[in-house]
């Protein structure tokens, strides 16, 4: 239970939820910052990525990150891997975490997978691959109040491409490897 919970009782929830998010976000932004702690400078995404705006699109150009932005990135991510998003998420995990047994279970009728990490008979993380159009909070608050850490990612996310790296680091991270 969070501190608001703690001080709240059931109202409190929504407040220790919000905060658990919010830093999931920050966690995520000094990640992208890189080793040094300073913030990178932020420019428009690479060229060929389509702004809409109103009844017209405008082209920009700009550089990529490790797993996100509009060009492709060469190392093997889920929309290069020749796969269902699903497949190339237990291949990874599975591949990368040898010593966890990884169940998958896909639920929301085939439109969201979820990983479950297990040792020694003891979930240790659940992994969900939704849709950006889902509501993913569910599942979140569930393990959240069960203590298992939480991740998702979004399968479908136009500009996210889950490259075999950063699936890797951010689920590692999350399990304390």
């Amino acid at each position: 239970m969070g501190l608001f919970s703690n001080l709240f009782g059931d109202g409190g929830k929504d407040i220790d939820n919000a905060l658990s998010k919010m830093k999931t976000l920050a966690d995520d932004l000094a990640e992208s910052q890189g080793q040094s702690g300073q913030a990178q400078p932020v420019s428009a995404p690479s060229q060929g990525t389509r702004i809409s705006g109103g009844s017209s699109e405008e082209i920009i150009s700009g550089p990529s990150g490790d797993s996100w932005g509009p060009n492709m990135p060469a190392e093997e991510n889920q929309f290069n891997s020749g796969l269902p998003y699903q497949d190339y998420f237990y291949n990874v995990l599975n591949g990368a975490f040898a010593s966890y047994q990884v169940d998958r279970q896909m639920v929301r009728n085939g439109k969201a997978a979820v990983f479950t990490f297990s040792q020694a008979g003891m979930k240790k993380l659940v992994v969900e691959v939704i849709s950006d159009s889902s509501n993913p909070y569910k599942l979140m608050k569930d393990c959240h109040a069960q203590g298992i850490p939480y991740l998702r990612f979004y399968y479908d996310h136009d500009g996210w491409w889950n490259t075999k790296s950063y699936v890797t680091r951010r689920i590692s991270k999350a399990l304390g490897i």
